[in-house]
């Protein structure tokens, strides 16, 4: 077995069993900086740039730092799960949502992580369009209608074979990859600061607001409310590593709740500044023409790390999920990703996706945080997480009180809010969707594990405790 098909073999054994005491090897700094690495992405200056144009910089600020910061307030304590037990998002959120449940949440995740992709993919190929423009190559390569799906769907290609290798390639791909990301985020902030100087930022006005800028303002907070709960899924693929549970729930907050904030606040920024909501153009408005090139060249090589991050965190854990299947086929689930990449109609819409991201990470969000503290009291059968028939089929592999709350935390947040055609009811406006529809899931899924349905997982029996051919929900 060649060295890369081990350590994906070694990966995937790692991603499925639970973590032993031997395996936490993760303080406080080492998760705080992995996940940093992570976290600031294409993705959270994208959101900035949608709350700078919507915003004046001080509304701005305190929308990110509130909208990013609370959400992952509410998720952040479902870090203890993993970090206690070991185990990784999609095994620990059986307890919750069932066999069958977990599994379909994965395929949830799948479709969050196909269109981070796609918005890394495409925003890289923006970026090699300004550069082919610039060099005086032909116009299919010079336009956004043409240019940016070829290079888009070049750099899927070359972070699919990245991937494919396995951690080894990339990990030394990501040594190049994550600083130059870093490098980009830094840069501009510095020339910000000194170039157009706080004063100047601080006066400007938004390009694009409503005309009601309360409606400006709690759209904003909208859209920052879903990158805080869009770290759902991808808090137990470390967290489960770490030495102990305070420094993974400190780590997880310090770095997706604060942190990551930096490069959202850059995006807001410099849209105020740019006027426009894309980073491409950001660069040479800031920067200049040979600055502008170093700065798009740094976006390409962050967004091709940053997919090359997804990727691998969706294939390897469709490995978790079904560990009889080949790496190909793991690998094969980013393949709808070049569909996204044809057009920039997805990428135009970020703003309705992160929204509905918000929408329903902030149930499953809700239903999670209830069943681990308040029905089941943080104690769970890592027994009953890997026997398929054991308490936590419920029926027929998910859960009925996590279907219940789900619908009910649909109901409350489309009833404040329709992030697709961009509509909301006047409660929105002074209670926002996301964090309505956490609470509603969490106390509807409460109320029903416990006086609804009430299997024997919810009351803190282990199914092979029980006598047999005993009524498992009464």
């Amino acid at each position: 077995m060649s060295k890369e098909n081990s350590a994906i073999s070694k990966d995937v054994a790692f991603g499925f069993l639970p973590a032993q005491k031997s395996d936490r090897v993760f303080g406080f700094w080492d998760l705080v900086l992995i996940q940093v690495g992570i976290g600031i992405s294409c993705i959270c200056i994208l959101v900035g740039g949608y709350t700078g144009m919507l915003l004046s910089a001080k509304e701005a600020i305190a929308s990110i730092l509130f909208g990013n910061a609370l959400p992952f307030l509410l998720i952040a304590p479902i870090i203890l799960l993993f970090a206690r037990y070991g185990v990784d998002t999609f095994i620990g959120f059986r307890s919750a949502l069932g066999y069958l449940g977990s599994n379909i949440f994965y395929f949830i995740f799948m479709f969050l992580t196909i269109g981070y992709m796609s918005i890394a993919f495409f925003m890289a190929g923006q970026a090699l369009v300004k550069i082919a423009s610039v060099a005086g190559l032909p116009e299919f390569f010079t336009t956004r209608t043409t240019g940016a799906p070829f290079f888009a769907i070049i750099i899927f290609a070359i972070v699919f074979l990245i991937t494919f290798q396995g951690p080894l390639v990339m990990r030394k791909f990501n040594l190049i990859g994550v600083p130059a990301i870093l490098l980009m985020t830094l840069g501009i902030i510095a020339l910000l600061m000194f170039g157009q100087g706080l004063d100047k930022i601080f006066s400007l006005s938004p390009a694009e607001p409503y005309a009601d800028n309360t409606r400006s303002l709690i759209t904003a907070l909208e859209i920052n409310i879903g990158l805080g709960f869009s770290w759902l899924p991808y808090l137990g693929q470390y967290s489960r590593l770490a030495k102990s549970e305070k420094s993974a729930f400190k780590a997880g907050f310090f770095s997706y709740g604060i942190i990551v904030n930096v490069a959202v606040i850059l995006g807001a920024l410099a849209a105020l500044v740019v006027a426009s909501l894309d980073p491409t153009d950001w660069m040479f408005a800031i920067g200049g023409s040979w600055v502008g090139i170093i700065g798009l060249l740094l976006l390409t090589l962050g967004n091709i790390t940053a997919g090359t991050f997804l990727m691998y965190s969706q294939a390897i854990s469709f490995k978790t999920v079904f560990p009889k299947k080949s790496w190909t086929i793991a690998m094969a689930t980013a393949i709808p990703t070049v569909l996204l990449l044809l057009s920039a109609s997805f990428y135009d819409a970020f703003g309705s996706f992160i929204t509905v991201i918000s929408y329903i990470m902030a149930v499953f969000g809700g239903i999670v945080i209830s069943d681990f503290f308040f029905v089941k009291k943080q104690k769970v059968s890592i027994r009953d997480l890997y026997d398929t028939n054991g308490s936590y089929y419920y029926w027929r592999g998910v859960n009925p009180s996590a279907i219940v709350s789900f619908i009910v935390g649909t109901i409350a947040y489309w009833s404040l809010y329709n992030p697709v055609l961009d509509t909301s009811s006047s409660l929105f406006y002074y209670i926002s969707a996301g964090i309505p529809a956490y609470f509603a899931a969490g106390i509807c899924y409460y109320i029903s594990a416990k006086h609804v349905f009430s299997y024997s997982a919810d009351r803190g029996i282990s199914k092979s405790a029980l006598p047999p051919k005993s009524n498992d929900a009464v």
